[in-house]
Order: structure tokens, then sequence, then C-alpha cells
């Protein structure tokens, strides 16, 4: 069933250094070690008990977007260079939403290794100091998980990220190529539509395989 309100997918986003989270040229260097390692590493961060954890947001496309980039209103710690995995896919390696609750139902359960890791704080009666549910949280209990091309989708800012991610991904596979870029098939979705626009990059390479990853611009302009 269609809803503006929910969402199928599930998203990991990346952000800059601790100086500042939001430098993009630090965020897309965290992705792309991501992306060749094939390999999403947890973190104990806002985390009761410091469980090791790898987090995602469920909130639908029309709620994290404002001028191509994340709503800073919400998502102040992350850039817009992300992965898209299905719900199905993370359910079945054991993620699970979130449990927004207060601190005191957490330490009711901070032994039980089979839930604690999912507890959020959340207190309406604190005026939103501790109201973290617009974040629509799931995570998965593990040091990290795998992944590769078939199980997500690249998110990025705007398409000038993707040409460049896409030279620069082109280059580590196929070397100093300089008069030419492999020509491959891009996949590239917009994020608000999800229109599918197939385009071809000009170039002498003989390679006739598409370009491994399905890519999705954020920027909705």
């Amino acid at each position: 069933m269609y809803r503006i309100d929910h969402c199928g997918n599930l998203m990991h986003f990346t952000k800059g250094g601790t100086a500042n989270p939001l430098n993009y040229e630090e965020a897309y260097n965290t992705f792309k070690k991501i992306i060749n390692t094939l390999t999403i590493k947890g973190s104990t961060k806002y985390i009761f008990g410091k469980k090791k954890c790898v987090c995602f947001t469920e909130a639908p496309a029309i709620c994290l977007t404002r001028d191509g980039k994340l709503d800073t209103a919400y998502f102040k710690r992350y850039t817009p260079f992300g992965f898209q995995f299905s719900k199905k896919y993370i359910f079945n390696l054991g993620g699970r939403p979130v449990i927004y609750s207060t601190t005191k139902e957490y330490e009711d359960e901070k032994d039980n290794d089979r839930i604690n890791w999912r507890y959020v704080s959340y207190d309406p009666n604190l005026e939103g100091k501790r109201d973290f549910t617009w974040e629509r949280e799931w995570r998965i209990h593990n040091d990290s998980i795998p992944f590769n091309n078939e199980d997500v989708k690249l998110v990025f800012p705007n398409r000038e990220w993707i040409d460049r991610f896409v030279q620069d991904h082109e280059k580590e596979q196929h070397g100093d190529c300089e008069e030419c870029y492999c020509e491959r098939d891009l996949i590239i979705y917009k994020f608000t539509d999800f229109i599918e626009n197939c385009e071809v990059l000009g170039g002498t390479c003989p390679d006739p395989q598409k370009f491994p990853w399905i890519m999705i611009d954020m920027d909705e302009k």
C-alpha cells in the first residue's frame, strides 16, 4: 500500500569528522571507504549500554530533504551521502525498529541482551529535549554488516557528486585512463520521484558492463 508517511526502505547516512560532521569532503571519503570494504561498521555512540550497532532511518524521501540537502532542522549530524537498503534485507540480518521509551524502562531491561540495544530515550514531558522519534530509527546489533551492489543503492547530494564518484570509481578500476571514460550505462534515480534515467558515458574503454552501482540523486531540482 502506497503511503507518503511510510517507506519500504532504510537509509544509513555518513558524516564528516568530529570537528565538523557536515564536512562533505570528509563524509565523501568515509562513504568511499565503506564502498571499498563493502562493510558498514557499527558504533556505540548514543546507544544505551554501549552496544555496538549499525543505525538507519526509515523516514520516507519526502521527509528527508530540503533544497537537495538533508533537512538540518532534524538531521544535524549527517550529510546526504548514504546507503539505501530494503527493509526486508535489514530485517533478515536482524535489524529492528528501536523502542522509544523512558530511561527507566531501559534500566528494567538493561541485562536483557535480546532487546536492550533497541532502547532510545523518549519522554514527551520534557518538551522536545528527549524526543528523537522523528528519526524513525532502526538498528542492527552487530559489529558490522556486509553488502554488495545488489543489496544497496548509493545516495548523493546532487548530480555533481555522482559524476565525481563515477570518475573516481572508473579511474580506480581502470587506472590512469586520461582520454576516456568507460562506456557504461548509469542508472540514476531522482530521490523524490524514483524515475529511472539511464545514461551512457562516452568513451572508448571496451567494457560493456553497466556501472555496478545504482545511484540516487537527492537534489529535487
